[in-house]
């Protein structure tokens, strides 16, 4: 993975064919302290796991890809986990095989098929997430918003 700074808060980051896209997000705002953005993307992935989340089972439904594929879209956020500060990445994607159907969903793992060409926009706010008993994924919390222990983030 190469990164820029463009200024603002804002990246560019390329990954090359191999690369896994999640790990090296993590990478990136670990290295770049990032602890609230925005991720934008496209490229090609040569593998890839997405799902789709059950509401009635509270879990993950996923499927895997081995498959060269297009990424005609890649929407994500950058937050922190609560318990030890590390980055958390939550994306979404647009994939397409060879046939041109897209098949949309959680992107849990991509590895890099031509290349990822993605966009950061990093912002001056603390977001964290946290396991919750009444939801199946860790709760992305608003700054000052109570917690479910009733502790709140003030910064």
């Amino acid at each position: 993975m190469r990164y820029h700074a463009l200024g603002g808060g804002r990246y560019v980051l390329r990954l090359d064919p191999g690369e896994e896209l999640v790990a090296s997000l993590r990478t990136f705002a670990a290295e770049e302290e990032v602890t609230s953005g925005y991720i934008t993307g496209l490229g090609s992935t040569a593998q890839a796991v997405m799902s789709w989340l059950d509401p009635e089972e509270g879990e993950y439904q996923k499927r895997k890809f081995d498959e060269p594929m297009e990424v005609g879209n890649l929407t994500g956020t950058i937050s922190v986990a609560s318990e030890d500060g590390r980055p958390f990445v939550h994306l979404h994607a647009v994939l397409a095989p060879r046939e041109l159907i897209a098949y949309s969903g959680h992107l849990h793992e991509a590895r890099t098929g031509a290349v990822m060409e993605i966009f950061i926009w990093t912002f001056d706010v603390k977001l964290e997430r946290e396991a919750t008993p009444d939801k199946p994924f860790p709760w992305m919390f608003l700054p000052g918003e109570p917690r479910p222990d009733g502790a709140d983030d003030t910064e």
